[in-house]
This record gives structure tokens, sequence and C-alpha cells, in this order.
């Protein structure tokens, strides 16, 4: 008989019983030794008897300088009999949780689906795709990694901008020039699948079990090229440097084909539009042909930049330095009555301030960092609430165009050049523009700059209200040396595809809304889950049955600020 089929012995009562033990704290250096000694010490006997310890999840508890710990789950086996429940010391202890299982059995009618976008939303959508069988077309508006690292590279050293290629538009989307973080709030169970894919295809194992996973810029880059080799491998088919201009319907709406520039069409039963928030052509191209949409809040500001050591230093205490502690990060929010609020968005420790832009005449900044985040540098987006009566119309593209006037001034305030317009934190409180410019990060230029010249009105009173606020909380982040670099205006999607309970456009068939662009996600992670979600529709509409695990809805409070 096959050792694989015989059935399996019933446990006895010697059988070790594997268990999950939550909030047990760790003094900084003890996470590095043997995690069988505090377990010990936390439920009694010797450190032997507790086997196959494993760490679940790892955060920083830092509300106290003085004496900033872990806190952390582990898994682990057992013969010692425990009591489940609450322990002393605010320890809990429960069964440890069966891994949740993805494989499913291939389906039988087979589709044409075209997936639209390489970013994270688009790849686990045709991953997903491929667990079921399926063979997606994946269309990707720019080119292959190597070419866009080149592209970017130019216009980071020598401010020459190639619209088709950049830190916005290339394989692996934005994400992949971005500090690189998963952390998420949707607590989707799809949420495994990605940092498992992540982990298999290069990622450090660490980010299984850290509260906040990060993978870096140049990882994610290298785990971009060899997800996609692996599934092209599987059945995927890429198109680079393939944008799609246009779509095919029929005379009920469905859709029919997906149309590349210079007119080649690939006929498909399922477009997933998965193009991220950049890609306004294409949002323009939709509403010609009325696809429903909506408009939908978002952020607008600057990238705020400091020594990492001054974050460092006002986070940690007297523990600043110790190698057992990360860059530190920081999160806050200052809000002014109903529907007003500036906060920091998307921190990146150790990261630098880069020039992210994709359209001629604009300016866009944002955050990156690399797996070390060891630049010296900490940057943030510091932004204010952008809500749709600020659009100034009730078109379904206001706020794009809101986006784009506001970039455009953000590249005349820099000479009509792609560096970025800068201001002493300092300078924009009193309101003065005198040219000095702390030490920074950003590629490939500062301009000194008046920023209230490329800054709406209401988003600089609620900087400007905001900034003290946020000095009495960390101390030096209003000093001499910050920095203001605008403009941050991509936080989101300032529109919504609108879609219905099956995943279809409510207003064509077989059109998919998907990610970050189509504004049903908030980061990397929420990005790729809806994609899995997308994928799991589609494979449904070919006879698949419900994966249970992954049913869970994603709540859209939940993508509000991922960051």
């Amino acid at each position: 008989m096959d050792p694989g089929l015989e059935p399996r012995r019933a446990p006895t009562a010697e059988d070790p019983v594997r268990y999950l033990l939550a909030n047990l704290p760790l003094n900084l250096g003890e996470e590095a030794l043997d995690l069988a000694v505090p377990l010990a010490h936390a439920l009694g006997g010797r450190a032997g008897d507790y086997r196959a310890v494993a760490l679940e999840r790892r955060s920083l508890d830092a509300r106290h300088k003085g004496a900033i710990r872990f806190l952390v789950s582990l898994s682990f086996e057992t013969e010692r009999p425990l009591a489940l429940g609450l322990l002393p010391g605010g320890l809990k202890l429960d069964p440890a949780p069966e891994a949740a299982p993805y494989a499913v059995p291939p389906v039988t009618r087979k589709p044409r689906v075209v997936v639209v976008g390489s970013g994270p939303a688009g790849t686990f959508c045709a991953l997903r795709l491929l667990d079921y069988g399926l063979e997606p077309v994946v269309l990707e508006r720019g080119p292959a990694m190597g070419e866009r690292v080149k592209a970017i590279s130019g216009l980071w050293k020598d401010a020459v901008l190639d619209p088709e290629a950049n830190a916005q538009f290339g394989e692996g989307g934005a994400g992949t020039f971005s500090d690189g973080k998963l952390t998420t709030r949707i607590g989707h169970p799809a949420t495994r699948y990605v940092l498992d894919t992540f982990v298999r295809f290069g990622a450090n194992p660490r980010i299984l079990y850290l509260a906040k996973p990060h993978v870096g810029t140049d990882v994610i880059r290298r785990c971009a090229v060899l997800i996609r080799k692996d599934a092209e491998a599987r059945g995927a088919r890429y198109r680079f440097r393939a944008r799609l201009a246009d779509v095919r319907f029929d005379e009920r709406g469905r859709v029919r084909a997906a149309v590349l520039e210079g007119g080649e069409e690939i006929p498909c039963e399922a477009l997933v539009l998965a193009p991220g928030h950049s890609a306004r052509d294409t949002f323009e191209m939709l509403h010609r042909h009325g696809v429903a949409m909506r408009q939908k809040p978002f952020a607008m500001g600057v990238r705020v930049e400091h020594p990492q050591d001054l974050v460092d230093r006002a986070q940690y205490g007297p523990s600043a330095g110790h190698p057992s502690l990360p860059a530190a990060d920081y999160k806050l929010v200052c809000n002014f009555g109903l529907n007003r609020a500036a906060y920091s968005f998307c921190m990146c420790p150790g990261g630098e301030v880069i020039q992210c832009a994709s359209e001629p005449g604009g300016v866009v900044v944002n955050g990156m960092s690399n797996e070390k985040r060891d630049s010296g540098f900490a940057n943030s987006g510091l932004v204010a609430k952008v809500n749709t009566a600020d659009f100034g119309s009730d078109h379904p593209l206001a706020g794009m165009h809101f986006q784009r006037t506001w970039e455009q001034a953000a590249f005349r305030a820099a000479g009509e050049t792609y560096g970025a317009p800068a201001m002493a934190v300092q300078d924009f409180l009193r309101n003065r523009a005198t040219g000095r410019l702390p030490r920074t990060s950003f590629r490939p230029f500062a301009v000194a700059a008046d920023l209230r010249t490329c800054l709406p009105g209401f988003v600089q009173e609620q900087l400007a209200g905001a900034l003290p606020v946020f000095d009495r909380k960390l101390h030096g982040f209003a000093s001499r040396e910050a920095i203001l670099l605008a403009i941050e205006s991509r936080t989101s999607s300032p529109i919504q595809l609108l879609r219905g309970e099956d995943g279809q456009s409510v207003s064509h068939p077989g059109l998919y809304p998907c990610g970050e662009g189509a504004g049903f996600a908030g980061g990397i992670t929420s990005a790729a889950v809806d994609g899995i979600r997308v994928a799991e529709w589609i494979a449904r509409s070919a006879g698949a049955e419900v994966f249970q695990p992954f049913e869970k809805q994603v709540r859209a409070g939940d993508l509000a600020n991922e960051y």
C-alpha cells in the first residue's frame, strides 16, 4: 500500500499536542536565543519539554521608552498537560490552528482571461487563476524589470522621464519601487497566501511573523521577476509594452476583447482591470464607454524627511541604538473636525524620497526603502484628506484632474524640471521661503521653493496645523533638520469602478475591476488579496465550487490609510 494512503493511527494521551502561546514578552536580545527557555519560564517545566518551537508573530512594544520589549506568539509541541485560555500576565494559550489549504481542483470550462496590469493585484489574480488551471494573458504597459530599472535610474540620475517606464509603470507595478511594506488591516485569510508566495520567491521568512512585515524594494524586484517566470512556466502569457488602448464590448455591453495600442485585439470572456492608480488614460477610455464609476476621496500633501537617528531617539529613548531594534517608525494623526485630518502615510524608516512622475510636466514624490533600511534617513507622506467636495466638479474623473493640476504646479515650482520643490519645515510654518534646505535623500535633486504655490490652500492649512502637534508627539519632528518635498498626490485612487457581488462591473459584464487603482485596495497586500478574490469570482463563473477559506469579505473602512 502507498504509505501516503495508510490509515492514520488514532492519537493517544502520550502524543504531543501543538499549542499557540500569545503575548509572551521578551527583553531585547532574548528574541535571538533559544525560545524554549522563555516558554518554560512562562508555562513551567524544562526547556526540553517544548519542541518544534516556531515564532508565529513578533511585535515591538515601545510604550515605555526605558523598558522596550518584544511581544511574541509561539507555536510548539509538548506532552505536558496544559490549561487552555487566559493565563497570568496576559498570556493566552490555545490549540495551534492548522494551516489553511490553498490547493483547488482545476475547472473544466476554460474561459479566456486577460489581466491588465502586473502589479500585486494583477500578479496574484494571475497566480490564483493558474491554481484553477486557467491560463491568463497578462498585459503590462511598461517594460520588463531590467529595462524598467534602467529607465528609472535615468530619471533619478539625469531627470529624464519615460512616460511608459517609471516608478508607476512596468513589471511589478508601483509597489515594486516603494517601501515594500506588507502590513494590512484587512485580516483576510488570503493574506497568508500572499506572504507565503513572497517567501517562496526570495523574501526573508521573517515576514511571516513580523507584525509589520517589510520586503524592501531591492528584494521585491527580484521576487517579481521570479514570480513572473514561474507563472509563465505554468501557462500564463506576459506581454510587456502592451498598453490597453480600448475594450471591445458587444451590443449588450459584455466584454469581447482587449485592444492594444496599434489595434491588435485579444479576445476574452473576462477582462481583469488592475492598472494601478496612475493609468489615467485607461480611466478616460473606460469613462467614454460609460463604465460605471464614481468619485472617491483620497489624500494629498508632501513627503517629510528627517535623519533616522532623530526618529530613533524620539521613539526609543535610552534604548536607541540597541542592535535588536529596527530603524524606528511612527504613525501620526491630527484631526480637525468633520472630514478633515492630516496624518503620516507610508512611513519609510531608513528609506529615501524618490521621483515618481509618470506624466510629462508633472512632479510626484514617494518614499522607498531597501530591505536593510540603512539609508540614514526616515521619511513619510504628510498628507491631508481631500474630499470629493474639494474636486470642484461632479465629473467622475474630477479627482484625477485635481491631482494632475497640482502635480503640474509642483513641476513649475521645481523650475520645470523633474526635481522636487522643497522647503524646510520651519520655513513652511513661518510662511517664508529662505531657500535654506536641510539634507535630503531625494533623487534626482531638490529645488528650493515656496510650497504654498503647489499645494491647495486647505491642504496647507491642515499641514501647518498638524506639524506643531506632531512635534509635541515626536520630539524634533518640526526641527531645523526636517524638510518637506512636494507633491505627494498618488496616495490612493480618486476613482472607484463599481462592481457587483460577483466581482463584475455593474454596467459591463465580463469586466472585473481590481486592486488599488479600481478603488478596492490600499497597499501591496490588500491589492494582492483583491486580485485573489477576483480570480475566485472568475473561477466560480467557470464552475469552481466556493473556496470557503477565502470567502471573507473586506470592509471598505479597513482599506483606509493602510500604510
